[in-house]
C-alpha cells in the first residue's frame, strides 16, 4: 500500500513543479509588464509628425470649455512638447494584459471623478505618423486625475498608474491650455 501512495506522489510531483514553474513566470511577467514605460514602451517605433492636443477644462458653475492646438515637427515648441511627454514614465496594470483579450470589459463602470474649479477634466494627447499606406497614432489620455492610452490594434483604451498622477497631469494640462486656443466655449 505504501508502494502505491509512494508512486501516486512521485508522479503528482512533477506537476505541482510545472504548475509552480508556471505561476512564478506569470508572477515575474507581470512584474515586467508593469515596470515603468515610456511612450517608447506604449508606441515602439513611433516617430511622430504631428501632436494634436484636445482638452476640456471644467468651472465651477457645471460649464466646459473645450480647447484644442496641433504641432508640426516643423514648427517650434514641437521638439521641447515631444521630450516632455516622453519624458512622463507611467505602469501598466497586469489586468490590462485581460482589457487587450476581452476588450468590451473596458466598459465596466468606475467611481466618479470630483472635479474643483478650473481643473482640466481630459486631456487627450494624440501623436501621429505618417506611414507608406496610413497614418499611424498614438493617443494618451488624463481624466481628471487618471491616465490612460489607446491600443489601436486591439480596440481598446486601457489604464495607466503614476505616481503623483494628477498633479502631473493638471500641471501638463494647464501647461497646455495656456497654448491651446478655445475652440468652443458653453461660457457666456
Amino acid at each position: 500500500m505504501n508502494g502505491v501512495k509512494e508512486q501516486s506522489r512521485q508522479k503528482r510531483l512533477p506537476l505541482k513543479i510545472t504548475v509552480l514553474c508556471l505561476l512564478l513566470a506569470m508572477i515575474a511577467g507581470g512584474f515586467w509588464y508593469a515596470r515603468p514605460a515610456g511612450l517608447d514602451t506604449l508606441a515602439p517605433g513611433m516617430e511622430p509628425e504631428l501632436i494634436d492636443i484636445t482638452l476640456t477644462r471644467f468651472y465651477e458653475n457645471r460649464q466646459s470649455e473645450l480647447r484644442n492646438f496641433q504641432l508640426s515637427s516643423n514648427e517650434p515648441g514641437f521638439d521641447e512638447l515631444l521630450v516632455r511627454l516622453e519624458d512622463l514614465r507611467f505602469r501598466r496594470p497586469p489586468t490590462n494584459l485581460i482589457l487587450q483579450a476581452i476588450p468590451c470589459l473596458e466598459n465596466l463602470p468606475s467611481q466618479p471623478k470630483m472635479l474643483e474649479d478650473g481643473d482640466i477634466e481630459d486631456l487627450f494627447i494624440t501623436l501621429a505618423q505618417s506611414g507608406p499606406v496610413d497614418w499611424r497614432y498614438a493617443q494618451l489620455e488624463f481624466s481628471i486625475d487618471e491616465w490612460s492610452y489607446r491600443d489601436f490594434d486591439r480596440g481598446v483604451t486601457l489604464p495607466l498608474n503614476m505616481s503623483q498622477s494628477k498633479e502631473i497631469g493638471q500641471a501638463l494640462g494647464r501647461e497646455l491650455w495656456d497654448l491651446a486656443q478655445p475652440e468652443q466655449s458653453s461660457l457666456k
